[in-house]
């Protein structure tokens, strides 16, 4: 395997996001995530990870505008059947689905869509109801993939599946939740490869920086946390979004590091790709305004940490990369769910209000 030397972070930079070139030592390096008991299954994951096959647990998919809010799977569309057309292009791609793990069997395209489902709903019906006559302007495309894995192997598919779908000419606008703005940023990255048509990134409480709930030494001193850290960073993708104490404004939780993220971010500032990045923030201002006691009791967590700004999982400093982006926007009262539209009910003001937003952000995009 790789040993790293740490003289120069630019020189790791390419060890790690260039790291897919080495073939042979990837093989080995990301084996034990696609360990399972279908040899098919850990053959097929295996060689998309080598590029000689697309990964069957992620896909993309085209949304049709239906009359119904229950959403039919037939509104679904694989990428390679979904209509051409003119009109400019969201890329909608969700965030970490505790759900799944490296083991299980390749994701079929009903669980597939039910990933999709449990974070996008509420947005797919604003778009499919016309609010601010997204439907007429956009066509709404939708990415999903396997959480649990690195997010420098999912970023790398990422752009991989973008590639093949999209031309240079297109205007194509990414809307990412959480782990999924990680994701895009590994995209997007130099390192992986240009994609000129894609001309903004919306984040949507994507931690940037990492969260604490991702970090060892922070969850190891709440004992409340410890199954919840057990099952979270148990796998790459989880760990990958651990803390980091390097960036712009960051408080200092001892111990913490993501090197994943501090390389990434780097290459970041060294391209000047942030320049893309609109990154939204959801801000409670309370701890009982969460719709769940999850985001709740996270969000009491992080202000005894000293985080007093946060969705309840990512501290606000994290998911606005430091004021680093293109633009920074917080959103009031919003836990990190509803951060992706999905509020109890779609009516609900702050999912229409957030829509309304990042609609607008796109239409407002100097690219």
């Amino acid at each position: 395997m790789f040993r790293v030397r740490r003289n120069t972070l630019s020189n790791f930079i390419y060890l790690v996001i260039g790291i897919f070139a080495f073939q042979s030592c990837i093989y080995d390096f990301y084996r034990k995530e696609f360990v399972s008991e279908d040899k098919k299954n850990n053959e097929a994951l295996l060689l998309s990870l080598l590029g000689l096959l697309p990964n069957p647990n992620q896909k993309l998919f085209g949304f049709l505008p239906g009359f119904s809010r229950n959403l039919s799977d037939s509104q679904f569309l694989s990428s390679d059947f979904f209509p051409k057309s003119t009109k400019k292009k969201i890329v909608l791609i969700h965030g970490w689905n505790p759900a799944e793990r490296d083991s299980d069997p390749i994701t079929n395209d009903e669980k597939k869509i039910q990933n999709i489902k449990n974070t996008f709903s509420n947005g797919l019906i604003h778009f499919q109801e016309g609010r601010n006559s997204a439907s007429s302007e956009f066509d709404f495309y939708l990415y999903t993939y396997r959480t649990s894995n690195s997010i420098l192997v999912n970023g790398r598919q990422f752009h991989s599946t973008l590639r093949s779908n999209f031309v240079d000419s297109d205007q194509v606008y990414i809307v990412a939740h959480s782990m999924g703005g990680l994701v895009t940023r590994v995209a997007l990255a130099k390192e992986t490869g240009v994609l000129p048509f894609v001309r903004l990134v919306v984040t949507l409480a994507s931690p940037q920086f990492g969260s604490p709930f991702a970090t060892p030494s922070f969850l190891g001193s709440n004992p409340f946390l410890n199954d919840l850290g057990s099952y979270l960073v148990g796998t790459q993708g989880g760990s990958e979004l651990g803390y980091t104490n390097q960036g712009s404004g960051q408080t200092v939780i001892s111990g913490a590091n993501n090197l994943v993220l501090d390389v990434l971010n780097q290459s970041y500032l060294d391209a000047n790709l942030n320049g893309k990045f609109v990154s939204f923030a959801g801000v409670m201002s309370n701890c009982t305004v969460g719709e769940t006691f999850y985001y709740n009791t996270g969000c009491n967590i992080l202000n005894n940490a000293g985080f007093t700004q946060s969705d309840g999982i990512v501290p606000r400093n994290s998911a606005r990369l430091g004021n680093l982006t293109y633009k920074q926007i917080d959103i009031a009262d919003c836990d990190h769910s509803m951060m992706a539209f999905q509020t109890v009910s779609a009516d609900d003001t702050k999912s229409r209000n957030l829509f309304t937003q990042v609609i607008t952000e796109i239409r407002n995009s100097p690219y």
